[in-house]
């Protein structure tokens, strides 16, 4: 295994290669027809790659100079790559060095400067959103409270800054107790259509795409980690771990966690939550037996699992945890033809899986869960690649309407939610040291 995570850390040494690798205009995303390089995220760009080096460098003091190498790069995009939460702009800058930091403090006035900047940023995102509300009602879209683009990743990243001297300030403890009303305040319910239904729901004008406005013409309510209630599910744990527990903030934590056991479905295997329910779907009076799902990070049982385990932990409640651990031992005795999960990369591959196998794993040492974390890391390592130029390529699903004669395209993709770096990370041990790389999946 340390085999494979030191070849793809080679393999992801040197920005400028990394950069001609993945921009070439034949390593391109099938449906929306764009390179795979962003200069700037931790999707499939340099910050992603810098969670990698810097990881390493915890062990590994001569590996500090690629991370310099990595952050300098990325910093340089600063001003041409434009805020999309946490995954794109100087968020993600700002997370790869907060990790990347280390125990001695790295990088002090760098992370000064992108804490500042978050938390301006924050505080405009959050009037905006106030004044969308105002002008239009209920609903929200995805940016309101999501952990890639939205709220919520940016809120845990000022979490992070809030606790440390070289990044706090009077604006970012501002930022920070703005956002943790503003997703308490999504958590409410909302009266639309003369019915009450949670404030999360995203009504069919706000969807992202054509699809989603004709597969949920009155809206949805998405429950996965990545676009979904989980995410704010566990940045909420985590400020109430951390001290910012108020009653409004524990109330927000239960009504989302009653809401998602609310959803647990059953099919032969045992319970799972399914990626998302429609209008209809919420407010009939029984839950529907099968609704599509995935066994991956990004959405379905895991990614839930894990934000279930933080808010049981949190909050004191086992049978929270129990449920979380119970349905993720579920999910692993599944047939893997059920999975719905592709290639070895984190958000909706095998690596996304295993480290929320891990991670309650190592918090729980339950025995199957210990075997499911070695099962999957075979599984991984079984997906190496050595002709690829990262060690692992990433698959991309073609859409129904390209009549394509293979499902996929592998793509040469170096970040850590899309890419290379993600599934290195991932066989790396489970670590709460400072900052892990994993608090930006929800994870810590």
């Amino acid at each position: 295994m340390k085999g494979v995570v030191d070849l793809v850390a080679e393999r992801l040494a040197d920005p400028e290669r990394i950069a001609a690798v993945a921009s070439r205009d034949d390593n391109r995303d099938p449906v929306y027809d764009a390179v795979m390089w962003g200069p700037l995220t931790l999707a499939n760009g340099l910050p992603g790659t810098a969670l990698l080096h810097g990881e390493l460098a915890r062990t590994d003091e001569a590996r500090r100079r690629v991370v310099h190498r990595h952050l300098a790069s990325a910093g340089r995009a600063v001003a041409t790559v434009p805020s999309r939460g946490l995954f794109s702009g100087p968020a993600a800058l700002l997370a790869a060095a907060q990790t990347c930091a280390g125990p001695e403090g790295h990088y002090r006035s760098l992370r000064k400067r992108l804490a500042a900047w978050v938390a301006e940023d924050q505080s405009e995102r959050l009037r905006i959103f106030r004044a969308h509300a105002r002008e239009n009602g209920p609903g929200v879209d995805w940016a309101a409270y999501d952990l890639i683009n939205g709220v919520s990743g940016t809120t845990r990243l000022l979490l992070d800054s809030a606790a440390d001297p070289a990044e706090t300030g009077p604006a970012v403890e501002a930022a920070l107790a703005e956002s943790l009303r503003h997703l308490v305040d999504v958590t409410a319910p909302v009266r639309a259509d003369g019915h009450q239904v949670p404030g999360w729901w995203v009504p069919a004008g706000l969807q992202i795409s054509v699809r989603d406005r004709e597969t949920y013409p009155r809206g949805d309510f998405n429950l996965g980690m990545a676009h979904g209630i989980a995410g704010p599910l566990a940045v909420l744990s985590t400020a109430y771990a951390t001290g910012h527990g108020t009653p409004d903030l524990r109330d927000a934590i239960h009504r989302v966690a009653d809401w998602l056991l609310s959803w647990t479905l059953n099919d032969d295997a045992g319970p799972y939550w399914p990626a998302r329910a429609g209008w209809d779907e919420e407010l009939a009076p029984h839950r529907p037996r099968r609704l599509f799902t995935r066994t991956a990070w990004c959405y379905g049982t895991p990614g839930v699992a894990a934000a279930l385990f933080r808010a049981g932990t949190a909050l004191e409640r086992p049978d929270w945890c129990s449920a979380a651990v119970d349905a993720l031992r579920t999910a692993l005795r599944r047939d893997e033809s059920e999975w719905a999960i592709e290639g070895p990369t984190i958000c909706h591959g095998y690596a996304g899986l295993l480290r929320v196998v891990a991670r309650i794993a190592d918090a729980t040492g339950d025995p199957e869960l210990r075997a499911g974390r070695r099962r999957l890391t075979a599984e991984v390592l079984a997906l190496v690649d050595e002709s690829a130029p990262f060690a692992f390529r990433h698959l991309m699903r073609f859409p129904a309407v390209a009549r394509s004669p293979v499902p996929h395209r592998a793509v040469d993709t170096a970040g850590m939610l899309e890419g290379a770096a993600g599934v290195a990370l991932a066989l790396l041990p489970v670590s709460d040291g400072p900052l892990p790389w994993d608090r930006t999946l929800g994870l810590a």
